[in-house]
């Protein structure tokens, strides 16, 4: 299974998100040597000017995947970003793993995963998604949904086979 969460995806998002017609959104990205390190987004308001609203932080590993999304969002009040959540990517040799975690403000630190999508690769353009979510009151996992993703077969694949 490739890995689709690469530096080329974010960039390639990032692009698809400036030239987007939605006027009522701006995007401001930090890109150094190919990679999005940063994106910062703008809202326009009933006075038709633009407001900071959300701050995306992105960290790659040493293959170039993505690794680490980290969502903050403006407060007004301090004139700062402050952290909202935190999508952590883990790869495997058969897959990947999505972590969603959320900012506690009074420890200064992320939680724990509250849901955790896993993308497991099974057969040539065959994944598996679960997701799972956070049971507080038990203090485990479960599963919320399952599906199966199947890709359409290369032509190339089609035709060795025959």
């Amino acid at each position: 299974m490739e890995s689709i969460i690469t530096v080329a995806t974010v960039l390639t998002m990032y692009f698809n998100a400036i030239n987007s017609n939605d006027v009522n959104y701006m995007y401001n990205g930090d890109i150094e040597d190919g990679k999005v390190n940063k994106i910062e987004v703008y809202e326009r308001n009933d006075n038709q000017q633009m407001e900071q609203k959300m701050e995306y932080c992105y960290e790659y590993d040493e293959q170039g995947r993505l690794t680490s999304k980290e969502m903050l969002s403006w407060d007004e009040a301090k004139k700062d970003w402050v952290k909202n959540s935190r999508l952590t990517y883990k790869y495997y040799k058969n897959g990947y793993n999505v972590e969603v975690s959320h900012w506690n403000a009074e420890k200064q630190q992320y939680d724990l995963p509250q849901e955790v999508t896993l993308y497991r690769a099974k057969a040539p353009s065959l994944t598996t998604v679960k997701t799972y979510k956070m049971n507080e009151a038990q203090d485990n996992m479960y599963l919320t949904s399952s599906m199966l993703v199947m890709e359409p077969l290369d032509n190339r694949l089609l035709a060795h086979n025959n």
